[in-house]
């Protein structure tokens, strides 16, 4: 998975929402703040995970259909004052579950990638049904993984496994994410019997 989105390397855990959990917890620091629409599902799905693993609170935006804008984005980032939590990660859901399946334009990704950039902002993508709109938009994997800084996708949402989320980045970040996924129970002996499934979803299902 990691070849196919041009990343460094991945890890394979039982569901998105520890994926996701995962990724907030390298990207940010107790008192950090994090950048997501209020139906994500790292607000609606996750137990309030962000605040209780990461000590991390999250700014809600309200978008299109769970898509938010560049404007939205840069307007929500917190100025560098101690009276405020400073601003560490921004959060796309592609697509959004409860936007009805909605898909973003690669573009407003992009721009809201250039915000990030400029205000040295971490950039995660709730993946979890990506192949969905890789295959609605032909976009490729590989234009995802040079836009995001981390990508959780769920091997069991259109790909036909019984279980698995992959979490893809950096070496760096994934050794990180290694060492959390320990902590958070994921470490599974078993792991190979539901990898073989999802190196078989990836090279046939998709």
């Amino acid at each position: 998975s990691a070849k196919m989105f041009g990343m460094e390397g991945a890890i394979f855990c039982p569901s998105g929402t520890m994926t996701n959990q995962i990724a907030i917890k390298c990207h940010t620091q107790p008192g950090d703040e994090v950048i997501c629409d209020e139906s994500a599902h790292i607000y609606q799905y996750e137990g309030g995970g962000a605040a209780f693993n990461s000590g991390a609170s999250l700014k809600l935006l309200y978008g299109d259909r769970g898509r938010l804008s560049v404007k939205q984005v840069e307007a929500a980032i917190n100025a560098d004052d101690p009276h405020k939590p400073h601003t560490s990660l921004v959060c796309l859901e592609n697509t959004s579950n409860r936007g009805g399946g909605s898909c973003y334009d690669f573009s407003a990704m992009e721009q809201i990638r250039q915000v990030c950039q400029e205000h040295d902002l971490r950039f995660h993508l709730d993946g979890a049904r990506l192949f969905n709109a890789l295959v609605r938009t032909n976009e490729t994997p590989l234009q995802y993984g040079k836009l995001f800084d981390s990508i959780s996708i769920c091997l069991s949402k259109g790909l036909g496994c019984p279980v698995g989320s992959l979490l893809l980045g950096k070496h760096d970040f994934i050794r990180r994410a290694r060492r959390i996924r320990k902590v958070f129970g994921g470490g599974m002996r078993q792991g190979g019997f539901l990898a073989a499934a999802g190196i078989y979803a990836l090279q046939n299902n998709i």
